[in-house]
């Protein structure tokens, strides 16, 4: 990640490391409370008096620093301090309290291993192995306390004397016990960082692409009126002479080149409207692909006349596949009329419709012009590039991202013996994601 997406990084996580501390600080501070009062009963019916002047400064100096620690969190907020500075006096408190409480054979003993999950969990490496050397130094010097005898009757009088051996056992479980938590709490702050690096990731992978299609729009919005503008004119110029000779017959050439200008940029802006918008989702059926591509032939047939050129399909019986139809038609109709305007006078186009090896219907639409544009190669597939004088470069994008959708492909490549071979491939199944919308999916991706 750059230093822009570092930041963002660390602001979100701090975000939710601050939500998490700030449920910690209000539920420390009322259910401190409780604990104190545990405490004090403890140290009421145990009797000692160091007990009682040591559990006194205890429970004051915790309370207090319960209720300033939230009285602060409401007033300022999270901070990179926070959590270090409540984890170490916490913990310390908490082996403070246990001493107190019977030391190994305190029921307080075991709070630290939650302690120790929750710094792994929240703080960064480097703080979190100091915060787990303080907590193996105390709970070491609790054991050597205790096992020493250097404040007799450490344990609680109406609880009775422990076993040494169960001393020894928590003298030892007790720091393996803090070291797994540990190790836990560090693996899951590491997956939760991994999952937001990855949801960055995708999120900067989506900006890029809709940058670079924002960029595309802008100069294809250029091109458009570019396009439009000599159409426009014809129509513009035609128009005033024929309201100059209104009530006269007009010559049909004119009313001819006006509704080839007017269709002209019609297919001009259709083809931007299907590359600026997002795609759908997909309306899925069993659909034959052999009758689709009859079809698409019956509607190309007077384009064919004009040109001079021969349409044949090659191949019987249906060719069933799950897609579509409306789309896989848009796709076929989009290479059938690229291959009628490459083809020579007298030229030929065929249409093959069959399964490949790996059971994909496939499409095949040949045509007998000069092939592919050297130099031109898979580039030919971006929006904007084209070959023809009036062209605007998005058919074949549209087609290719239609294909895509479907969890198929638009190829091109040049034919042996001349011309260009199109090729559209369709699975077995279309992906699932491909019938939600794609604004959907990457929101939900971004998110």
């Amino acid at each position: 990640m750059d230093a822009r997406a570092r930041r963002s990084f660390n602001d979100l996580q701090m975000k939710h490391i601050g939500r998490v501390f700030g449920r910690m600080v209000r539920l420390r501070a009322y259910g401190g409370v409780l604990l104190m009062m545990g405490v004090a009963g403890a140290t009421v019916v145990d009797g000692a008096r160091w007990r009682y002047y040591w559990m006194v400064a205890q429970v004051f100096i915790g309370l207090k620093f319960f209720f300033i620690e939230l009285k602060r969190f409401k007033r300022h907020g999270f901070t990179s301090r926070s959590v270090p500075v409540n984890l170490g006096v916490g913990i310390l408190l908490e082996q403070s309290l246990t001493l107190g409480t019977g030391g190994l054979a305190s029921p307080l003993l075991p709070l630290i291993i939650p302690l120790a999950f929750v710094g792994a969990a929240v703080l960064p490496a480097r703080q979190r192995n100091i915060l787990l050397v303080k907590e193996l130094l105390l709970l070491a010097l609790l054991s050597a306390t205790h096992l020493c005898g250097w404040i007799p009757d450490l344990h609680l009088s109406f609880l009775g004397e422990p076993p040494r051996a169960m001393l020894i056992a928590a003298a030892i479980c007790m720091p393996l016990l803090v070291i797994a938590a540990n190790v836990i709490g560090a693996a899951i702050r590491g997956t939760f960082d991994d999952m937001l690096s990855e949801a960055f990731s995708q999120r900067d992978e989506l900006l890029a692409t809709h940058r670079v299609h924002a960029r595309t729009l802008e100069a294809l919005s250029a091109e458009i009126a570019h396009e439009l503008k000599n159409p426009l004119a014809t129509v513009k110029g035609l128009s005033q002479l024929m309201a100059r000779e209104a009530g006269k017959a007009q010559p049909s050439e004119r009313l001819e080149v006006l509704q080839s200008e007017v269709t002209r940029m019609q297919g001009i802006l259709e083809e931007f409207l299907d590359f600026s918008r997002p795609l759908v989702p997909l309306s899925i059926g069993e659909e034959d692909l052999a009758a689709l591509c009859d079809e698409a032939l019956v509607l190309h047939e007077g384009v064919a006349a004009e040109h001079v050129v021969r349409l044949v399909r090659v191949g019987e019986g249906p060719v069933l596949a799950r897609c579509d139809r409306r789309k896989v038609k848009q796709v076929v109709m989009n290479l059938l009329l690229n291959a009628i305007d490459a083809s020579p006078r007298e030229g030929r186009v065929e249409v093959k419709v069959d399964m490949n090896s790996l059971g994909e219907a496939r499409v095949s639409i040949r045509d007998t012009g000069p092939g592919l544009a050297p130099g031109l190669g898979a580039r030919v597939f971006e929006a904007g590039v084209t070959t023809k004088s009036k062209g605007s470069g998005l058919g074949l994008t549209v087609a290719r991202a239609l294909a895509r959708q479907h969890g198929g492909d638009v190829t091109l490549r040049d034919a042996e013996g001349g011309g260009c071979v199109a090729e559209l491939l369709l699975p077995r199944e279309p992906p699932s994601e491909a019938l939600v919308p794609v604004r959907e999916r990457e929101v939900a991706r971004a998110g």
